[in-house]
């Protein structure tokens, strides 16, 4: 269990992960892009940052699982908090078509926010995989290395 300074970095790194993928898709064709990244490449991203950053001495299973559903869950959160209302705001003031569907949601804001938390959980289910996977590749290519 890592402690709650590590807890906080990983967190706010998510959280502005989230945020800057939160602007991609307000370009219409990369929306499917930032998506997917939120859903499977956040958790690889602050594990190699963690790791860069030397505040991770070891990867383990259970620290990667941690860490990917950290991860994900609050990234898509902060995804979701720069997405929708700014594309909420594009979407009145130049009637763009792509972003219908956000008027639609955002009228009912009582569907929002259970609909972010469903998808923050599977994001963070999803980046719990992809966060184990780079912690077993990560160990794999270090065992490599040293011979």
């Amino acid at each position: 269990m890592p402690d709650k300074s590590l807890l906080k970095i990983i967190n706010i790194t998510s959280f502005i992960t989230g945020a800057v993928l939160g602007l991609i898709p307000l370009i219409p064709a990369l929306i499917w892009i930032a998506f997917l990244l939120v859903m499977f490449g956040v958790a690889p991203f602050i594990i190699i940052y963690l790791k860069h950053l030397k505040l991770l001495d070891q990867i383990d299973t259970e620290r990667s699982l941690l860490i990917g559903m950290l991860s994900g869950s609050v990234a898509f959160v902060g995804f979701s908090i720069v997405y929708f209302p700014v594309a909420f705001i594009l979407q009145l003031i130049f009637k763009i078509q792509s972003f219908i569907w956000i008027k639609a949601i955002m009228v009912n804001i009582g569907f929002i926010i259970p609909m972010v938390i469903f998808i923050a959980l599977l994001c963070g289910l999803m980046n719990m995989f992809s966060g184990f996977v780079t912690a077993y590749l990560y160990d794999y290519f270090e065992a490599k290395k040293k011979g």
